[in-house]
Order: C-alpha cells, then structure tokens, then sequence
C-alpha cells in the first residue's frame, strides 16, 4: 500500500519548497488518495494565511499588464512574410475555367453522343439475348412442369 504523506510534507508542496521528482509523486498520489487531497486542501488554506494581502487591486492588475507588454516586447516576436502570389495556372478559377470550357467542346462535337449512341447499341445487343434466355427458361419449366403433370395421370391409368 502506498504511504500517505503528512500535513507538514504537503505543507512543503504548497510553499514549493520541495525537489521536481518528489512534488511529481505527490501529484501522482494526489490523483488517488482522497486522504491526502483533504490535507492538500488544508495546507493551501494555511499557505493562503501567509500570503500578503492586495491593498489596491486595480494597481495591481495594472501592474501585471505592464510587466506582460513588456516580456512580450522583448519576446523574439517573428516577422511574417509576405505570402507569394500563386501563379494563375495554379489558381482554382482557371481550373474551373478550363474544365468548362474543355467540356463545351466536347458538346459542341457530339462526343457525349456519340458515346450515349454507342451504349445504347450495346444495351439493344444484350437485350434480346436476355429476353430470349428467359423465353426458353420458361418454355421449358412448362414443359418439365407437364411431363410431371402427364407421368402422374399414366400412373393413375395403369392401377
């Protein structure tokens, strides 16, 4: 069972007076140990007490812009750099200009219709063959129907 740790130690932890690899075990624990996150709770409150008090806040706020325009002014901010212009070869719209036109010739020339009339023609093919298959499929499920139909009556005859 892993050892709980003491008011005093989270105590340290809360005034960070603690090294990097043991405040990482205690945060570790923290996430399991209810026991323990009560303690932690208590220590920040008695670190709260210490802690100087804010007179005037709004000084204060002032304050800390100031210092973060600052650090920001002095931070290495990068300068952009102008995007280079896509040639117009690259661009969408001659694309979409070229695809259109390039389709209005095809139209112009009838190849979409030569194309439908050639499909057509091979649909008309097949088409008879189908109709023809399923003509001499039935053709001669009738007749296997009454041969069986006609074996039955001789049968009967015959007794």
């Amino acid at each position: 069972m892993i050892p709980h740790y003491s008011f005093e130690q989270w105590l340290e932890y809360a005034k960070d007076e603690l090294d990097e690899g043991k405040r990482t075990q205690m945060e570790d624990h923290l996430y399991g140990c209810d026991q323990c996150l009560d303690l932690y709770v208590q220590a920040v409150e008695a670190q709260e007490a210490e802690l100087p008090s804010i007179s005037d806040v709004a000084a204060f706020t002032d304050q800390i812009m100031l210092n973060i325009t600052e650090e920001t002014g002095k931070a290495d901010i990068p300068v952009l750099q102008p995007k280079k212009k896509k040639s117009f070869y690259q661009s969408s719209v001659f694309h979409y200009a070229l695809a259109a036109s390039i389709t209005l010739v095809l139209m112009s020339t009838g190849v979409f219709q030569s194309i439908i009339k050639h499909t057509e023609s091979i649909q008309k093919a097949e088409m008879p063959m189908k109709q023809e298959e399923v003509k001499v499929g039935f053709v001669n499920k009738t007749f296997s129907w009454l041969d069986t139909f006609d074996g039955s009556t001789k049968e009967e005859k015959k007794k």
